[in-house]
């Protein structure tokens, strides 16, 4: 769920977006269990603008083993999937796994 992610876990993902997109950085949120209205209502609040995908069934989530939310995955420009981190991420966690991967 967005609404899982802290503050500045949130400020800390839409600055990384903004600031390494031009070198191919994505990010594609995955929303577990909600509605679209209600994911897109949030967002917009939020001021969010990387993409947000919705699992409403868990889908996703049952495939990847998401065991805790928020679960990030830092996936290479082949594909791999180079880190995963359960549980929330500052500015500095997210520039350390995107130093490896960029």
């Amino acid at each position: 769920h967005l609404v899982t992610l802290l503050p500045r876990e949130r400020s800390a993902l839409q600055k990384a977006y903004e600031k390494y997109r031009h070198q191919g950085f994505v990010i594609l949120s995955v929303d577990i269990g909600e509605e679209r209205g209600t994911v897109q209502a949030y967002a917009e609040k939020q001021g969010l603008t990387f993409p947000i995908l919705l699992d409403e069934k868990s889908a996703a989530a049952q495939k990847y083993r998401v065991s805790g939310i928020p679960t990030s995955f830092f996936i290479n420009r082949q594909g791999v999937v180079h880190a995963r981190h359960t549980g929330p991420m500052d500015d500095s966690l997210i520039k350390k796994y995107l130093d490896q991967i960029l």
